[in-house]
Formats: C-alpha cells, structure tokens, sequence
C-alpha cells in the first residue's frame, strides 16, 4: 500500500519535501489508514502534513471520545492537527454536514496556504457511490464515479487511495495495530449509502466478488467518454460564449440534448447536486427567465445566484434574494396568481374528513368563516405563527430555523396571512387556527404557473 501511494504522490507531481498537505481525518478505518501511509512516506520525503477533524456534533458523547482518539493518534506522531465542533443548531443533515465540511477544509487550505486536500476514499467507496448515483438519476456523468483528482473552488482534492477496497484498509490496520474510530452510524440502513454497503454491494459479491474493479474500469471508461463530450462542448462554448457569460439565444437555440449536458456541467463544475431533475429545473427557469429584458435569479446555493435575461446567462455571487414587497388580497373563492404561482381557493363540497396531507406541502384543508380578509405575500419583519398541533404563537424565523430552511430559501416561500399572522407557510406548515375541526369548509392549493 505504501508503494501503491508513492506512485500516486509521484504520479501527481506531489512528491516533494517544500509541499503542505491537509488531511481529512475522522478518525475511522480509512481516513487513519491514509494519515499513517501518509506519515510514513513523509518522514523520508520531508512534506508537512496537518490533520483535520471535524466534530458534527450530531452522536455527544461517542464523537468526543472519536475526537479525542484522533488527537492522541496525532499526538504520538507528532502530526499537526487542527479540529472543529459545529454548533448544535446546525442541521442534522447529510447536505449541511458536507457543506460545513467543506467551508472547514476551505478556511485552512487559504490559512495554511496548503498544496492539496487529501481525502480517504476507497475502490470500495467508488463502487457504493455509482450505485448511489443511479438511483438519484445523475446520467452518464454519475458512472464516472470517485475522481482520484479533481478540483473544487478553493483547492485541488486528491485520493490516494482509490485504487485500493475497503478489504485492504481493514488488513493494513490490523498488520499495524491501529486503532480506528467505529462510527456506530456506519452500520445504520435507514442511511442509502449503508443499505448500499451492506444489502446491495453484498449480494452483488456473490455474483462478482470482484465487483469493485468491475465498478472502477465502468468509471473509467465513463470518464473517457466524458472527455470526448467535453471537447465537443469546448468549441460549441467558443460559439455562445461572449465576455463569459452564455448569450442566451445562441444558448436556447442548441439542441436540447446539448443544452442538459451543459447545464449537468455546470453544476458539477460548481459542486452542486446534480440529477436529472435538478437540470431540467434549470433548463425550465433559463427558457421562463430568457423573455426577460431586466433577468431573473435562482438560488443555488446561499451565495450562489443563477441569473438568466434576454441577453445572458451567468452566475452572481453574494447577492440577496429580490425582495418582493408586493402583495395579493384575498377575500373570496377563486384563483389569485402571485410571482409565477398560482393560489386556488375552493368550496370543500365533501361529505367525508379528507386524509390531511402531512407536510402542507402545496395543499390543505382547512375551516374559514364565512368572511375573511387574507393576504398572500412573502415574508415581513415581525411575522408570526402557531404551529400546527401547538398552543401559542412563535416568530416565523424561528419557525424557519427550527425546520432547517435555510436562509436563502426563505425570501420565496409563499405565506397565506392574516395582518402579520402567518395562516399557511406554503410546503412548511399550516396554522392551527386554521385546523379544520370536523368537515373542512375550504381547500386551498398552490402550484407553479
């Protein structure tokens, strides 16, 4: 294994003392297989090499002692470690984790004016993340699996070790005594890429026991047709490209085939999560938003903004959401457009309680005396809301907080109101004043227009 990852320093012109290398480290079985390889190579080579560990905060007790054990490895090789805790009120999920990993990764890689990021992804790895890709309906760009090298915005990434399974990391730390971290969430199925691990990879091995380096030659082989892809694309760029950003006609004017594949680019170039559904969202905003003179923005990310006009398409970054002060009053039965929705309030004519959608995602049933005085609008200073099944009202913001919505989004949802009482935040919660106590009197649904 030492060998196999000196070709790959050498490989990648990294072999070479004056280099600082940051190492991902949560202290699990690969992530300490690569730091100790690392290490060993480095003690005769002479490049620096700094750990990083990052505590989610997400398992208490469990994550400190896997802290811990990650400082007193580092501590007996006397390698450099630097760790973090995310504060409790980041949300659980796999989404903000990564992105909190990388904005980790980001400020030490300026700060330490680091030569690259090693991570420990594995052959193994490389398998359970295109079968992972196929079930979200990534393409053909998903079969090209784990790159050994790729680059993100602030650095380049290597790993060293994806030419080698999970089976020879577990070998190397026995031979060694290593003392990895078991995160006991590893082994929970609820999780896509642990079913992935443990059910599917699994069964495949029965058919293949070889089914890693099967999956690896299937990426790679995906990568070649990739870059042939990517060479036709280079020159249509060459065409529609115009002081770097997109002319917008000569874009909507490519094939449509041509133009998912350039979008699917896009969001890859830019680590975003990419499927087919998040590119013919693109595709659908870039045809809406081209009539406009004056443009229109989609978040990507909370500081990434796609903007598409007329006359271009191109990103804006660190800009707010366009606040939409305008407002729509509602009174009676009927349908009311608002900023590209469209809001119907009916009748309910049933006999029977309806089954009571769950999460009050674009529909509700609800009780409404028989004059009302509602408005539909986004958000304002000082709105509130009684949760529904709850006494009492909150602040909306602290209701977007306690929901994970992140900040960026919470500018476009649509709220139905009462003065400044939120009665429905549209796909987040309705209010319980509303809560139809036998037999609904209306159904209000939203849907894009």
């Amino acid at each position: 294994m030492i060998n196999g990852v000196k070709n790959f320093l050498k490989k990648h012109g990294l072999f070479a003392s004056e280099k600082t290398f940051l190492v991902g480290f949560s202290g699990g079985y690969d992530s300490m297989c690569m730091l100790d390889v690392l290490h060993r190579i480095s003690e005769k080579v002479g490049f620096k090499l700094v750990a990083l560990h990052l505590n989610h905060n997400w398992r208490g007790k469990e994550a400190e002692i896997e802290q811990e054990n990650c400082e007193n490895y580092c501590k007996q090789k006397n390698i450099q470690i630097i760790t973090e805790i995310l504060p409790p009120d980041v949300p659980k999920t796999e989404t903000a984790a990564r992105e909190k990993r990388q904005e980790f990764f980001k400020k030490y890689y300026k700060k330490l004016n680091a030569d690259g990021l090693f991570l420990a992804h594995t052959k193994s790895d490389n398998t359970e993340t295109i079968l992972y890709r196929l079930t979200k309906g990534t393409g053909v760009r998903g079969l090209c699996g784990i790159l050994e090298h790729s680059s993100l915005d602030f650095c380049e990434v290597y790993r060293p070790l994806m030419n080698f399974t999970r089976k020879d990391i577990l070998r190397y730390c026995t031979v060694n005594k290593l003392v990895p971290n078991n995160d006991s969430s590893n082994f929970d199925t609820k999780y896509a890429r642990n079913f992935i691990r443990h059910q599917i990879v699994s069964e495949l091995k029965t058919i293949n026991p070889k089914i890693d380096d099967v999956f690896l030659n299937l990426s790679q082989i995906a990568i070649s047709e990739q870059n042939i892809v990517n060479e036709y694309l280079n020159q249509i760029k060459q065409e529609i490209v115009k002081d770097g950003y997109f002319v917008t006609q000569k874009f909507c004017e490519l094939s449509k085939d041509v133009q998912y594949k350039m979008i699917l680019n896009f969001l890859i170039e830019n680590n975003l999560d990419y499927d087919s559904r998040k590119v013919l969202e693109i595709y659908d905003f870039i045809h809406k938003s081209a009539k406009y003179k004056s443009g229109k923005t989609l978040s990507l990310t909370k500081d990434l903004w796609l903007f598409v006009s007329k006359e271009k398409i191109c990103t804006i970054v660190d800009i707010e959401p366009e606040k939409i002060d305008e407002h729509v009053d509602i009174n009676q039965c009927g349908k009311y457009m608002f900023n590209g929705s469209v809001l119907s309030l009916k009748k309910y004519n049933g006999t029977q309680i309806p089954d009571f959608p769950q999460e009050f995602e674009n529909k509700v049933y609800v009780s409404l005396p028989d004059k009302f005085n509602l408005t539909l609008r986004t958000r304002a200073h000082g709105d509130i809301i009684q949760p529904f099944g709850m006494q009492g009202t909150m602040k909306l913001k602290k209701l977007f907080i306690n929901k994970g919505i992140e900040k960026f989004k919470r500018d476009e949802i649509l709220l139905l109101c009462k003065n400044q009482e939120v009665m429905w935040a549209v796909g987040v919660c309705l209010n319980e004043k509303l809560r139809a106590k036998d037999i609904p009197t209306h159904v209000i649904t939203v849907e894009k227009n």
